[in-house]
């Protein structure tokens, strides 16, 4: 292929922009992002519908477990009721295990009907190995949990016999303060203990479900400064994740409230203060300007005044009225969005005014349409570095797929946080296409792959953008092609 020059960076220097958002994920994890890539394949290769929110329902019970064995602070016993110790917890016990049984069965779900099916078998066949090396061997094999299918699998039975307990507990006279402190030891240490769906820290994200999908939340991160960018998303992922808690927060007030609920609002209260601390003690003093650090301790101070007073007049009113839970849930709610308005008033004046600022900061027809269109130009500039190939025109190739690389940036940074998990795959295989691709891309070889990546990719950006086309936020909408392709002259007049 021709060397003729092109608006290209240095060979040394990457040509494609990295995802921020990837590597913030990442680095939240620390050393645990080994077994939670491997995690990811697992789940990328998992046939079942819904698995991203199956998953994200099943870490957040767990982490709810975790926070409501913590009575001293779990904001649903009463202080002004009679003391821990001479307490009968009996109604506690039963949250615990509600919350189990909903874990088991989203784990069963989670498992898919193969892989279920062979662990189940092979633990019945070791059950009835006689040898005790062969039987200690078992024992050790599962706690090796060399795979997520068998992690899972180990924390589901470990569940279901922990369930089989408090069921017995129950039938017992008074479950005391120290009964219940022992069961939530033996379901912290099974939580604990597993390698690949140990609960995240208040900090701590995963690619599978924490991402922006607010196109305007996601333009002015853009602008942020490198320093603080990561701070500030931070936040607002923390933020988001606790308004997704509430969404299994029914506001139903008519019969039972789901026992799960309880150990629900204990999480949420929880990493609330959580995040106040976060607010108070690492975004504040390194967000920048005077009034951004004030605007943080704000925040931070909001937040913990109105957690403080959900919890002492509504939490603790959990058994004696049904509604409280639904009063919970809408006070929690509203903070939370208040707080990302608050937020992005601070770092932009003017950005989030007018009525229902959240609705419109958070519009999931804005980012449907944002998608939509860049998908559009995605394929557009990918078929014209196609056709360029076919027909030898190379000069003109080696332009349009510098506008594609410079385009990519511009994806990752908005409309890919847009898209849905399972659409991660083909697009970061076709980022690290454009990594490996010899530059300038010479020889016959070299150049039908890349006609055939090329064309193959094209398709995905056009079966995407049918798809999402047919969403409901868009039903009525028709797509601006005049806008798109402005867009799409936009980047490919930079490489000219």
């Amino acid at each position: 292929m021709s060397t003729t020059a092109t608006a290209v960076p240095a060979p040394s220097v990457s040509r494609v922009p990295r995802d921020f958002y990837e590597e913030l994920v990442r680095a939240s994890q620390g050393n645990r992002a080994g077994f939670l890539t491997e995690r990811e394949r697992w789940l990328r290769a998992l046939s079942v519908e819904a698995r991203e929110e199956l998953l994200f329902e099943f870490e957040m019970l767990l982490r709810g477990v975790e926070r409501y064995v913590h009575l001293y602070d779990n904001g649903v016993v009463d202080p002004q009721d009679k003391p821990l110790v001479t307490r009968d917890f009996r109604e506690e016990l039963k949250d615990v295990r509600a919350t189990l049984s909903q874990a088991i069965r989203l784990a069963r779900h989670l498992l898919d009907p193969d892989s279920d099916q062979k662990l189940q078998f092979r633990r019945y066949v070791e059950t009835q190995l006689a040898d005790d090396n062969m039987r200690r061997s078992r024992i050790e094999g599962e706690l090796d949990q060399e795979t997520p299918q068998e992690s899972l699998f180990v924390l589901r039975q470990s569940f279901e016999s922990l369930r089989n307990l408090i069921d017995h507990l129950l039938q017992l006279p008074v479950c005391g303060l120290s009964l219940f402190n022992d069961v939530g030891n033996l379901v912290l240490r099974e939580i604990v203990l597993n390698r690949y769906f140990r609960p995240f820290r208040l900090t701590e994200f995963r690619l599978e479900y924490d991402r922006l999908r607010s196109v305007r939340l996601l333009s002015l991160l853009s602008t942020v400064p490198v320093e603080t960018r990561p701070l500030f998303t931070t936040a607002y992922l923390s933020l988001f994740r606790l308004l997704h808690y509430l969404a299994y927060v029914s506001q139903d007030t008519q019969g039972p409230i789901p026992r799960r609920v309880r150990v629900l609002l204990t999480l949420v209260r929880s990493e609330a203060l959580g995040l106040v601390a976060y607010l108070k003690n690492e975004l504040a003093p390194k967000a920048g300007p005077k009034p951004l650090q004030a605007a943080c301790l704000r925040a931070a101070r909001d937040i913990a005044r109105e957690t403080e007073r959900i919890a002492r007049d509504v939490l603790v009113e959990l058994d004696r009225d049904r509604a409280a839970a639904a009063r919970a849930s809408y006070s929690f709610t509203q903070l939370f969005q208040t707080q990302v308005v608050a937020l992005t008033e601070a770092l932009s004046p003017g950005a989030a005014t007018g009525e229902a600022p959240f609705e419109q900061l958070a519009s999931p027809m804005e980012a449907a349409e944002r998608l939509r269109k860049d998908l559009w130009v995605f394929s557009q500039l990918c078929r014209a570095a196609e056709g360029h190939l076919r027909n030898d025109d190379v000069t003109s190739a080696e332009a349009v797929i510098s506008s594609i690389v410079a385009f990519l940036g511009y994806f990752q940074d908005g409309s890919y946080q847009l898209l849905r998990y399972v659409d991660y795959e083909a697009f970061d295989r076709f980022s690290a296409l454009l990594t490996e691709l010899p530059w300038p891309p010479e020889g016959p070889a070299v150049r039908t792959r890349l006609i055939e990546d090329l064309r193959s990719f094209s398709m995905v950006l056009e079966n995407t953008f049918a798809a999402v086309s047919r969403r409901a936020q868009l039903r009525g909408f028709n797509f601006d092609r005049a806008e798109a392709e402005l867009l799409r002259d936009r980047f490919l007049a930079a490489t000219r």
